[in-house]
Parts: structure tokens; sequence; C-alpha cells
């Protein structure tokens, strides 16, 4: 019978998208330098990803030689721009400008060695967000400012100055501590300016060493990882415009390990520069927007982009880059969660929508259509494997105590008070109803997506209770009950082999086509980046599995379908084809993401080389080729460990190696393969719990 329509409206629930916000650019900073109107031969640019300092060198028309240095630097919270010419500066003009902005909403201005802006995100009601930055000259040079043209500073010529040095620091009145009941859900803390001083103040005062101080914190972070793969096209030297268009020559992707080794690097160096302790994580566009309204708000998408963002910190010795994201999720996410739960649910812990922002955000979407999809309320569920993974990689059992499991643990109250007996079936399990897919319309029961997350998350209850961080036996005794009759969301479709999506019956409903292009692989979460298949299951070792994981994967396509044509969809099914050890498979699909998606800059676009960037897919390709180099799987019981390295090594990358793979239950190792991309040797360190680690013909390597 159909419900009246009054009963179906949900209008009221719907959020308000006016008020969501976007991550937005700050401005522009101009440096003018006088009678240079272009260069005239000599230009290069550089960005060394082994120090973070990006240089520019080149000449103008009249042979004056110059180059720039710049760096942004954590343990200073500034940015550094250095100017520098043989023979002495000429005059220089530098300016703050945003012409994207409403006019009224900001204010630059120029004081004696200084140029700033402060402003308002927007005018309100609500009032936005405060701004301020300053860009403050350092050293001996002499100054002036010219209202006239907009309050620029002018840097004199003259003297015997060669050099120039503007030191950047910029903050605002955001405070994600202040975004709970108690705080009114203000997000709002103290003004920007007196930080802003109090940064530049302590920066200028040891100029000198800032880039000494920057170089140090990034190389301890950098160094810690190193993937060496041969250059087998001789492209050191090459420019990295020149290199990708040559990898781009075809679809396919003529494939040069220089260029997936530098991508790699790539990502690790977009990681460190996005995403550290006491800042947000890295969105959509990681830190990089020039816009005011990017697409998706340049927001928190909790359906796999999110989650691909740190793919590979923790076996890149990153992991504790994740701080911030753990405080985000605990300052944000919990507490509208909670009240998401309880407003929406009636229930218990805390759950969130999958697209997310800075304000607490975790409701119904703005837009009725996709509201009434449940599609996306597995974010929460989905990072608290993220969540185990760092504790599993770290063994740090005294931050899983205090932060990690009380995420956990919230999560799980959530979910099981939604678990419901399958009625239709009548099979005695517990399934979530209604569910869906991940960006697709049907709305059904015991979607695979969140019965495998759901068994990965009760897991994570259990192992609690063994350590001792969970001492509520009456919780344990619950979660274990749910978990021994929980559908597990791995069912096989008997008339053509693949993992249903759906648990409902195809003959009936129609769903689980095997000619579904989606770009998500929502049904394989439990195989990767999950486990719910290939670990609880021993997926890993069923052939019978992996055959249908594999008859899943060719059925998908290769991430360009009629409804997308992104970068990380690709890098997906590259990592997803890696951990069935298959080369071929993961090897194409890896060149055919950066032949299609990756622009001349190396960042990742959405949809084949068009705009916008995007970042999931820089930072998901490296953890495609990690996948391709490792299979290392949590285990949950008392059989002993193991780890295969090379599991999809292709023989272009013959001779390489690696150092410094960390993996779970502590320790790393370095290994190297050979012409073959079979692995011959490895080294364990610091590792003190059993473990055998082989290669994939099955050569026990080397054990503790």
């Amino acid at each position: 019978m159909q419900r009246p329509a009054a009963e179906c409206d949900v209008s009221e629930l719907l959020g308000d998208f006016d008020n969501y916000g976007s991550f937005r650019v700050l401005g522009n900073l101009s440096v003018s330098i006088e009678g240079v109107d272009a260069f005239s031969g000599g230009y290069n640019r550089s960005l060394d990803l082994e120090t973070g300092v990006h240089k520019t060198s080149f000449q103008d028309e009249r042979g004056g030689t110059y180059s720039s240095t710049v760096y942004c630097s954590y343990p200073d919270l500034v940015c550094v721009y250095q100017l520098s010419a043989l023979g002495g500066l000429p005059a220089i003009t530098v300016s703050l400008e945003n012409q994207q902005a409403s006019a009224g909403l900001n204010n630059f201005s120029c004081s004696a060695g200084r140029v700033s802006v402060s402003g308002l995100t927007q005018a309100g009601p609500p009032e936005g967000m405060k701004y301020e930055a300053v860009v403050q000259l350092v050293g001996n040079g002499t100054s002036s400012c010219s209202n006239t043209t907009g309050g620029a500073l002018l840097v004199g010529a003259g003297g015997n100055a060669t050099s120039m040095t503007l030191i950047i620091a910029a903050e605002t009145n955001y405070d994600q501590k202040a975004g709970n009941a108690a705080s009114n859900f203000s997000f709002k803390g103290a003004d920007p300016g007196p930080v802003v001083e109090r940064v530049i103040a302590a920066a200028s005062a040891h100029a000198s060493s800032l880039l000494e101080r920057h170089v140090a914190d990034y190389t301890s972070l950098a160094s810690g990882f190193i993937l060496d793969l041969p250059d087998t096209n001789s492209s050191a030297g090459i420019e990295t415009l020149d290199l990708i268009a040559r990898y781009n020559a075809t679809d396919e992707g003529l494939g040069d390990p220089y260029v997936e080794a530098l991508l790699f690097d790539y990502a690790k160096h977009l990681l460190i520069s996005s995403a550290r302790p006491g800042v947000l994580p890295a969105n959509l566009q990681g830190k990089w927007s020039q816009t005011l309204e990017g697409a998706w708000a340049v927001d928190y998408h909790g359906d796999i982009n999110l989650q691909m963002n740190y793919w590979l910190a923790d076996q890149v010795g990153l992991g504790h880059l994740q701080a911030g994201l753990w405080d985000y999720l605990q300052d944000t996410w919990v507490p509208r969660g909670s009240q998401t739960a309880e407003l929406l649910f009636n229930a218990p812990g805390w759950v969130t929508d999958g697209a997310l922002n800075v304000f607490g955000h975790t409701g119904i979407n703005s837009d009725a259509r996709i509201a009434d999809e449940p599609a996306d309320l597995t974010s929460g569920v989905w990072m608290m494997q993220h969540v185990y993974d760092h504790f599993d990689y770290s063994q740090n059992t005294t931050w899983f105590a205090t932060q990690g499991y009380s995420l956990v643990r919230g999560v799980a109250e959530f979910w099981l008070s939604q678990l419901q007996l399958d009625r239709y079936f009548n099979d005695g399990t517990l399934v979530v109803n209604p569910c869906n897919s991940p960006e697709q319309p049907p709305t059904t029961f015991g979607c695979t997506h969140y019965q495998q997350l759901i068994h990965q998350l009760l897991t994570y209850v259990g192992v609690a209770g063994s350590l001792g961080i969970e001492t509520d036996a009456e919780f344990l005794a619950n979660a274990s009950a749910a978990l021994g009759s929980l559908d597990t969301g791995l069912h096989i479709d008997q008339s053509w082999g693949g993992v249903k999506e759906f648990k409902a019956p195809s003959n009936v409903t129609g769903l689980d086509i095997p000619t579904d292009t989606h770009r998500h692989l929502s049904h394989l979460v439990g195989w990767f980046p999950g486990y719910s298949i290939a670990s609880l299951h021993s997926g890993f070792v069923n052939t019978t599995i992996t055959d249908a994981v594999a008859a899943s994967l060719t059925a998908r396509g290769n991430g360009t379908g009629p409804d997308a044509d992104a970068g990380w969809a690709k890098v997906w099914r590259a990592a997803s084809w890696a951990r069935l050890n298959n080369t071929d498979k993961a090897d194409a699909e890896l060149r055919y993401a950066i032949a299609r998606n990756f622009a001349a800059n190396g960042f990742s676009m959405y949809s084949a080389h068009d705009a916008p960037f995007q970042i999931d897919a820089n930072f998901g390709l490296a953890g495609a080729m990690l996948s391709m180099l490792v299979v290392d799987l949590p285990t949950f019981s008392e059989q002993k460990k193991t780890v295969v390295l090379g599991p999809a090594i292709p023989a272009r990358w013959g001779g390489g190696s690696v150092k410094g793979l960390r993996l779970r239950g502590g320790g790393q190792v370095d290994f190297k393969w050979d012409a073959d991309g079979l692995v011959s040797e490895a080294v364990l360190k610091g590792r003190t719990e059993s473990v055998m680690v082989f290669n994939k013909d099955g050569d026990l390597l080397t054990e503790v």
C-alpha cells in the first residue's frame, strides 16, 4: 500500500546548502620586478621532493638573472618567498589581492615593511569566519607604501641588496574545539590578528634559520620510505610536462617506471604538505583551491575520497600525520553525528552522512532526491577501518585506548541499534534495512557495502575487549552475539559468478547487473581497501572467492563509464587487481589512470583531463602501487601472521627496491626484486611479533 504523500515528505529534515560553506582561496600574492615584462630565456621551475622547496630561475630581456625560493614551514607556521638577483635587485612591488571576494568583505592595507588583508568570509547573518594574512619584509631592505596602487609595498632599488625575503602568515578564527553544544556549535575561537602577529614576530626573529628548520622537518618525513624503480627510458632530467605528455601518448599509457616513482613521491609530498597534527585533514583538493566555491565545496566525501587520501600514510611511515584527521572526527563528526543518530534514528552512538564539511554537517543532504537514498551513512563506519589500521601498524595501545577506540565504540553503538533480522530470507541473519550502495539509487536491505564494513567494525570491538580497553561485559556480549548472527555481505551471484552488491535476489529486483560499470566498487570494500572478504573470510587464499572478485572487477570495467571518468575509480581497480596477484591487470589499470587522468603538473583530474582537480587519485595512485608491492592483511586469530611481498610487480619495474615499508604488527621491511619482478631478498627491522614473509611464488624470504 502506498503511503500518503505527507508521510513521505522529508523536507523538514533537509539541510540548507547556503550555510554549508566551501574551502576557498585566501588571495593572490604578487611580486612584480620593475622593468621585467617577459622572460628572455633560461626559465626553470622545480619542486624538490626530498626537501619540499620550490625554486625558479630566469633571465630578463636586459640580461638580468633572477632566482626565487619558496617553501611553507610547518615548524614555524609560515611560508617564505625569497627573490635574488645577480648584480642587485631593481625596485620590487609586493601586493595582495582577491578579486573573487565580494566587495566590502575584506580590507587590504600597507604599513611599514608589510602588506596585509583582513576580512570575513560572509557578512551574515550568520557572520562568517574572520581571517587575516600578513606579508612581512625581513632584512635591511628599504620600503614604502603606495595607497594609489591598492596598498602595495614598494621595495626600493639601489644599494648592495641582491635578495629580498618575505614571510607570509595567515590565520582564521575557526576553532573545531568549539564545534559542540557547550560552544553552541559556533566553531569560533580567538581573533586571528594577534595570532598572526605572534607568528610573524617569532619567524622574523630567526629568519636566517627558517629554511634549515623547514628542510630538517620535511626530510625527516620524506626520507622514511624509499621506492626505487629503474629509469629504463632515460627520463631523469626531462621536464615533467614532457614526461607526462610522453606517458599519455596512448590511452593505455606507454608506461614509465621513472614517472610512476615520481608520482609516488609526489603523493608523499602532497600528504606531508596538507596533513599535519593540529590542522584539518586533506580535503577533496588537499589544500589547493583557486576559487571561492570549488567543486563539491572542496569538502570531505566519506564514501571513498577521504579514505583514499590516507591509503598510503601508515605504510610509508607517515601515520602520525593522521593526528589531525582523528581530531577532526572527534571534534566535528562525533558531536553533530550523535545528534543525527538521536534525531533521525532515535539511536545511541553517532552516524554521519557522506558529504561532510568542517562545521559539523553530518545530517541529510539538501537535495531530497539524494536524501531519500541512505547512500552514504557508512562514512563513519568506513573511517573506523582507518582508525583500526593505524593502531595495527603503530601498535600504539595508549592512543587506541584514549582516542581511537572511543570513536569505534560510538559507531558500533549506532550500528548495533540498527541491525534487524532478515525477514525476507528468514535465514536468522542480521542486516541493515534500509540501505543502498554508495551513489547508486536502489534502496533495499542487506547491502554488501554496509554488511562488510559492520563485519570489520564488530571485529574491532572484540579486539578492544581482548586488550582490556573495552571492559563493558554487556556491550562486548551484544557485539559478539551480533557478529555471530551478522550477514557479512559475501554472496556470489550464481548466474554470472560475481560478488553480489545487494543481498536481495537479482531475478526479483533487477539488481546486480553484470553490465553495471559504476565508478564505485562498494561491494568489494571488503576486498580492498578493507578485508572482510580478504582476511576475515580468508578470501585471499580461497579460489572461489578470488574468482568472484575477479568476475566483479571485470564486469565493473576500467573506470571509464557513462557515469564518470575519475582517476580514483581507476586506481581503486588497480589496487583491487593487485590484491588478486594479477600483475597484468593491476599494471594496465595503473598506467591507464595516469594516461587518462593526470595533468601535466602531476595533479589528477576528476574527469579524464578536465577540471576540477581532485587529489584523491594522487594519493590513491600511491596506495595502488603499495598494493602491487605487498599484501599485508590484519590477523584476528592465533594463526601466525604472513606477509606477501611483490604480489603484482610488473617486469618493467625489474631490479627495483623498497626501503622502510611499515608492517601491521610493527616493524619495517626492506626488499628488492629481480628482473622479472620476483622479490628475492627481504630484511626485517624492528619487528618483535612473529611473522613469515613470502614472495608471490611462496618462497619464504625471512621470518621472526
